[in-house]
């Protein structure tokens, strides 16, 4: 590529970079030839949908929140609910608790807009909490922490395979989804819109950007998308209750996968869940409980302390300088 300029020869590397990612991962399956590997593949992809939903509102428009299981549950409980009480097939039910958890992030971004730094956390913290509560004391509905089961009843056309591969290939169609509307709204006047107001709010308003309007869009955006990862986690693993769905630790795991990856980008919440979550797992298989969750904590602030931009942000900069000597980049 000698007569290649420089933007051109980074073209091809990406292009063949993509190429060569897309490939593995379509070949994931043949690759774990593990259940066990496999179904750990699958939840990796579950949170990284989960971190980028999450990475919407609070990544680009600053709304740091942890009441996000509260969506994740409405997704789960929706189309479980449905499908259990009248047949609805969870694909139907997925776009049901889209809307219904659409509309209960904008109500909450209507709500606690005026709302800043501690203040707005707090809101979202009580609001995941008054879900959780309604979850375990409305037995009548949610069956409270007895939980509900999904059983398994018709095959494709109701969410439900009988081997693990066809989640994997759903799975990354969830994470393409999100990942898409990610790189939509950053490359779109709304991003640019929610930076700005993330970065100085009062400024942007003196400049005309629609404060209300534009978190409203990124809170229903982001609240959304987290439902329908709460569809297919309910299908997934046929059995939800309130503490798989709406707990505070969930929020909480939800924000620490995005924030290790790198906030505010598209794929530092991809890469996040594809540390985070592994590492956890496998840290819990070889030491147990109590040991693996302080090896755990210990290494994530490890991570967070050498990275507090994001493992992404690291990347990149790894990147410029490949490119630098190897003269792809100038």
């Amino acid at each position: 590529m000698s007569g290649a300029t420089p933007s051109t020869a980074r073209r091809a590397v990406r292009a063949v970079g993509l190429v060569l990612l897309l490939a593995l991962l379509l070949a994931v399956p043949a690759l774990l030839d593990s259940a066990y590997w496999l179904d750990l593949a699958v939840m990796v992809l579950v949170w990284a949908a989960l971190a980028s939903a999450w990475n919407i509102s609070a990544g680009y428009a600053g709304g740091l929140s942890l009441g996000h299981a509260a969506f994740f549950g409405v997704g789960a409980y929706t189309a479980v609910l449905l499908f259990n009480e009248l047949g609805v097939s969870p694909w139907l039910g997925m776009l049901v608790g889209a809307v219904l958890a659409g509309l209960l992030g904008a109500l909450l971004g209507v709500i606690t807009f005026r709302l800043k730094g501690p203040f707005f956390v707090l809101a979202t913290l009580a609001f995941g909490f008054v879900v959780h509560i309604l979850a375990v004391n409305w037995r009548g509905l949610t069956r409270g922490a007895a939980g509900l089961t999904l059983p398994f009843d018709g095959g494709p056309q109701n969410m439900l395979f009988a081997d693990l591969s066809t989640y994997w290939y759903v799975g990354l169609g969830l994470v393409a989804l999100v990942l898409g509307v990610s790189l939509w709204i950053e490359r779109s006047r709304l991003g640019y819109y929610l930076v700005a107001l993330r970065e100085d709010e009062d400024a942007a308003r003196s400049l005309g950007v629609r404060v209300v309007g534009c978190k409203v869009i990124a809170a229903a955006i982001s609240a959304a998308l987290t439902a329908v990862a709460g569809t297919f986690y309910a299908t997934f693993i046929q059995y939800i209750d309130p503490a798989s769905t709406t707990q505070f630790e969930l929020s909480v795991q939800i924000a620490l996968v995005a924030i290790v990856g790198g906030m505010g980008t598209a794929l530092g919440p991809l890469l996040g869940a594809v540390i985070v979550i592994p590492l956890g797992e496998v840290l819990r298989a070889s030491l147990g409980g109590g040991p693996a969750l302080a090896v755990y904590g210990l290494l994530l602030v490890v991570i967070v302390l050498t990275a507090p931009n994001g493992l992404i942000a690291g990347l990149r900069r790894v990147g410029r300088r490949v490119g630098v000597a190897t003269g792809v980049v100038r």
